[in-house]
């Protein structure tokens, strides 16, 4: 069904009819309303138990008894919040929901986890926003993110380090990591996301979510227009593949044409697939517990009727991407700083509006030689033909999201010296960039718990623009070994 369709379908109530989408509702207490994903909780206003009000209310009560414990969300709004309840329209009508602090909500702060925008306060917001707007659902507030999305650790030095529910000690990743560890506690049922080298697959991966990185080209009005290479897109963070599979009818447009919609993707039987597994890439292997998890993701598939077929030599070994990559990443500091040295009159790194890493890789970009940029685009153009070239071979690939569970706070800190810091970085989110270049479909999905007690996530991805197969592949995972019921020690 198309999105027209589909509004009309959730609005007239019928969606929790739709063949694997129905799950018995019980919300007799506060606990048992936490547990229960978007669909679930729009089911209960849709039926008349709840009222939307009534939703964001005990979302709101959430966040006040647990967010001081992992400080996930940044701000919130909980007067205006309540008002959006009371005459919220739409399929997800009263459905809780936060915004990422890189994405600009209108009437709400946009700091990008930045001291150089903390004051700043959004006055527009992009039609993708409105998109969520119109889907019913209330948006409570912000969520932390690193300053401009840089690193894979929620800890910008504006708000403070965000911890991971399952050990408060560790990082939920990033940069979606403030949404990631709300969702994970069930503070709400999806929160949304953006991934411009793994930032919704690897906070996902490492809180135990469902994290789908949508094509490039699927959104194209997110307010990413002025990206060298288009690497970034927003989705969302959720409990269920059914929601995120939901989310992405609800938002996504075709206005530019080059991608068929999506739709909703219903789970159904699958035809068996040829699916690549690759443990390795240019840093190295990933840790033992990793390694045993993709491991065990791919016998499942194996049992579900899927060929595997171990691969060693892929796009995930390339050297010269992984320094063009590079290049492009320090372009963004770069301009960050410049837009500091043109409003102060000072280097970035003297008026302390900026992190260390951020100025680090500032200065690593301005001691490029010209047309370095110029250069690594060339380069990155033709790897995106390697990994076209390479998916052709494989209906999915299968590889971990990063070479380990979830660190400790500090250990990717952005004051931390940087070649430490880009040694660790490096590693640890060395398979998910290469799907921000090809533009490639991605989803993190649960593949367990470590001996630590840490989740550890499966990254699959697919050949452009099918979205639907990889959704298909994590609802037969997710029925397989269902994950949502496991909860982290710390929850709503």
């Amino acid at each position: 069904m198309d999105r027209r369709q589909l509004l009309q379908c959730m609005l007239a109530g019928t969606l929790g009819a739709v063949a694997g989408c129905s799950r018995k509702i019980d919300a007799a207490t506060p606990a048992d309303l936490a547990r229960l994903d978007c669909i679930a909780q729009s089911d209960l206003v849709v039926s008349g138990a709840l009222s939307a009000g009534e939703l964001t209310a005990a979302a709101i009560d959430r966040i006040n008894a647990v967010n001081p414990k992992l400080n996930a969300v940044i701000y919130q709004d909980p007067e205006r919040a309540m008002a959006r309840a009371a005459t919220a329209k739409g399929p997800l009508a009263g459905v809780p929901y936060l915004i990422k602090d890189l994405n600009a909500y209108r009437d709400m702060p946009l700091t990008r986890g930045s001291k150089l925008f903390a004051e700043l306060v959004a006055d527009s917001q992009t039609p993708f926003t409105d998109r969520i707007d119109d889907t019913g659902l209330v948006v409570i507030g912000k969520t932390n993110t690193p300053e401009f999305g840089l690193l894979p650790s929620t800890e910008p030095l504006l708000h403070g380090a965000t911890r991971n529910p399952w050990n408060l000690d560790h990082t939920p990743g990033g940069s979606s990591g403030g949404a990631a560890a709300a969702v994970a506690a069930r503070l709400v049922p999806a929160a949304q996301a953006s991934d411009g080298g793994g930032s919704i697959r690897i906070p996902a991966s490492q809180c135990g979510l469902v994290g789908l990185k949508p094509s490039i080209g699927r959104f194209p009005d997110q307010g990413h227009g002025d990206q060298p290479w288009p690497i970034s897109v927003k989705h969302a963070l959720t409990l269920s593949v059914r929601d995120s599979a939901l989310l992405l009818a609800l938002t996504e447009t075709t206005r530019n044409g080059q991608l068929l919609p999506v739709g909703f993707v219903e789970r159904e039987k699958t035809q068996p697939l040829k699916i690549a597994l690759s443990l390795t890439t240019i840093a190295g292997n990933a840790d033992d517990d990793v390694v045993a998890a993709i491991q065990r993701t791919a016998e499942q598939l194996d049992a579900l009727g899927h060929t595997i077929v171990p691969v060693e030599e892929t796009p995930l070994q390339d050297e010269g991407f992984s320094r063009d990559f590079l290049v492009l990443w320090a372009s963004g500091a770069y301009s960050a700083a410049e837009f500091v040295r043109e409003k102060t009159g000072s280097p970035a790194e003297q008026t302390g509006l900026l992190e260390p890493a951020t100025t680090s890789l500032a200065s690593l970009f301005s001691s490029m030689p010209a047309g370095a940029l110029d250069a690594a685009l060339q380069g990155i153009s033709a790897y995106q033909q390697r990994v076209f070239a390479f998916m052709d071979n494989y209906d999915a690939w299968l590889t971990p999201v990063t070479a380990s569970a979830a660190p400790q706070i500090g250990f990717m800190a952005p004051d931390l010296d940087y070649d430490t810091l880009m040694e660790r970085v490096t590693r640890f989110a060395a398979y998910t960039p290469t799907h921000n270049a090809a533009g490639t479909p991605a989803i993190s999905v649960p593949a367990g718990l470590n001996a630590a007690g840490l989740p550890i996530g499966a990254q699959l991805s697919a050949p452009m623009g099918q979205e639907a197969r990889l959704l298909q592949l994590a609802y037969q995972l997710e029925a397989a070994e269902p994950w949502a019921d496991t909860l982290p020690p710390v929850h709503a």
